[in-house]
């Protein structure tokens, strides 16, 4: 009889061992699809366009979209998590991230004080190159037959104010340099600036400036070919996410350094073919 109690004992614990290890794998197994029933991410960017990555001069979302929003919806479906897209003026889109009113936002260069309005993917102390959303370059333009130029290091005839979209991290690059910077809602004030005399050159994204250059078929204005600056970008999330979230913060930093390579290829023909009609549209 006695011998008989410990073999239903251990054939119990063994029942019991087994239920509990199916439980756990059961949990574990279903944390992505509980991250769909629990989350919608409200994700914020500007409501300026900026070619590729963004589309449209507007507070809702453009069709297409911009190679930098497809990616994210991509990721996000994977991940099993229902996204919301919040167009907003860029400096409030900082602002609004902190206020944990916004999960995350993009695109935006690392810079030590914007750890205050978010989380960056950090590797070692310093931003996570590997997992940025995207590359951009800033670049000078000048008007042709003017001297004004850059070396890499410095400016070169530089006589006056540069014009630079407000909220653009390089504004505060110049301003460092000592260049006065005067600051413009978008790329065509800046580039209608240069052509009336107002500023004497402008620092803007490569392929936003070069975009509306050609779409609008203006030839009296030429680029630097030494960049100003290149720079990763990223997607930030809140504070109050992260602290949340943190398995899934990280898990979308992961997927975007894994797809994002492949799927900018797959989707730059179709937005190639379309900067005429949404790269500038209202």
């Amino acid at each position: 009889m006695f011998n008989l109690l410990i073999c239903l004992s251990k054939e119990i614990n063994l029942r019991f061992f087994r239920r509990l290890l199916l439980s756990l794998i059961l949990l574990f197994s279903c944390e992505e699809v509980l991250y769909a029933s629990d989350l919608k991410l409200r994700i914020g960017y500007n409501d300026n366009a900026s070619f590729p990555h963004f589309l449209g001069n507007s507070s809702l979302p453009f069709d297409p979209p911009g190679i930098s929003v497809e990616i994210i919806s991509i990721v996000a479906s994977e991940l099993g998590v229902d996204v919301e897209f919040i167009r907003l003026p860029g400096r409030r889109v900082l602002h609004e991230l902190k206020a944990n009113r916004l999960d995350a936002a993009f695109i935006f260069s690392f810079k030590p004080e914007r750890q205050e309005f978010g989380v960056f993917p950090m590797l070692e102390g310093k931003p996570d190159s590997e997992k940025r959303l995207a590359v951009l370059s800033y670049v000078l333009y000048r008007l042709k037959g003017t001297e004004l130029n850059w070396n890499g290091q410095s400016f070169l005839n530089l006589n006056g104010a540069l014009g630079a979209n407000a909220g653009y991290s390089i504004v505060a690059d110049l301003r460092k340099k000592g260049v006065v910077v005067i600051e413009a809602k978008t790329t065509e004030t800046n580039f209608l600036n240069l052509e009336n005399a107002r500023i004497v050159g402008v620092a803007d994204q490569e392929v936003v400036a070069d975009s509306y250059l050609a779409t609008n078929n203006i030839d009296t204005i030429e680029k630097v070919d030494v960049p100003l600056a290149t720079k990763d970008y990223f997607l930030i999330f809140s504070h109050q996410f992260v602290d949340q979230y943190p398995e899934l913060a990280e898990k979308f930093w992961e997927r975007i350094a894994e797809t994002r390579d492949e799927l900018t290829e797959q989707l730059i023909p179709k937005y190639v073919a379309a900067v005429p009609e949404t790269s500038l549209s209202n």
